[in-house]
């Protein structure tokens, strides 16, 4: 579902009661949802400044690490990437208390690109079900933040997902097929492109069926990525988060941030 906020909305930088209760539900049941232009146009082009000569010696130390033309790579914890108006954005933020609670805790903080050329990805869940033997499906407990730094189109690679239950899946047999071939049933489920203008946010259960797409432009198509999880819940590698960047957070900010490597230099995504 896509969510249009009202210019009051990006001014207080709050959802009204209902469009969080909507919000909320849709990922809950959905999978997902897409919220239109949150951050501005001047945010997203510091953002992508900042991103585009660190992606550039990346791949020029590392290459492509997810598929043809493909990267994932994490990102140093410096500005703009920690600014809170991308990783405390109160609007994201409202949402993904609802489901997760607000001890939640942020535990990625990344990138996924599709270059020139990028081919399809395999149909995946980037976490397995936690208990598949339970044959139920658990309440979310990881969630996905993607902020693109361009328009998402057709042309240039969007995300494609599985909404509408995908991520409530807890057969465990067919969950090991999602890890080699695509799944066959993907071949005959609802499926849609995320497409959407710079500035917008998607929040996507983690556990929802998904894969990048071709980007046939001639420019790269970045989302970053970021992800939150329950306070109990733990996977995955930790940020290192410089002492004078974590000072500066907000006290939210430090809470989501608390079981991190507070402390450590900041790292270059080519020194993981």
């Amino acid at each position: 579902m896509k969510m249009i906020l009202s210019e009051s909305e990006r001014a207080s930088g709050k959802l009204n009661e209902d469009n969080l209760i909507i919000a909320a539900e849709q990922v809950r049941k959905n999978g997902y949802i897409l919220l239109e232009e949150v951050l501005t146009e001047e945010q997203v082009l510091e953002l992508r400044d900042a991103f585009a000569p660190i992606f550039k010696e990346y791949t020029e130390k590392k290459g492509f690490n997810t598929g043809t033309n493909r990267a994932q790579m994490f990102l140093p914890f410096v500005e703009p990437f920690c600014s809170e108006a991308v990783i405390v954005n109160p609007i994201a933020l409202s949402i993904i208390d609802q489901i997760l609670g607000a001890d939640c805790r942020l535990t990625y903080f990344a990138s996924d690109t599709a270059g020139p050329g990028s081919d399809y990805q395999n149909v995946h869940s980037d976490l397995p079900p936690l208990f598949p033997e339970l044959g139920v499906a658990l309440p979310a407990y990881s969630l996905v933040l993607n902020i693109p730094l361009v328009d998402v189109n057709e042309e240039n690679g969007p995300l494609e997902i599985w909404p509408g239950g995908s991520h409530l899946d807890h057969d465990s047999t067919r969950y090991t097929d999602i890890w080699g071939d695509p799944v066959r049933a993907a071949k005959y489920m609802y499926s849609e492109k995320v497409l959407m203008n710079v500035g917008s946010m998607v929040i996507r259960d983690i556990r929802m069926w998904h894969r990048g797409t071709p980007n046939r432009t001639d420019k790269m198509r970045t989302n970053l990525a970021f992800i939150y999880n329950r306070e109990w819940y733990t996977a995955g590698a930790t940020i290192p988060v410089p002492k004078e960047a974590f000072d500066k957070l907000s006290e939210r900010g430090k809470m989501l941030l608390r079981t991190e490597k507070i402390g450590d230099p900041v790292k270059m995504p080519w020194e993981y």
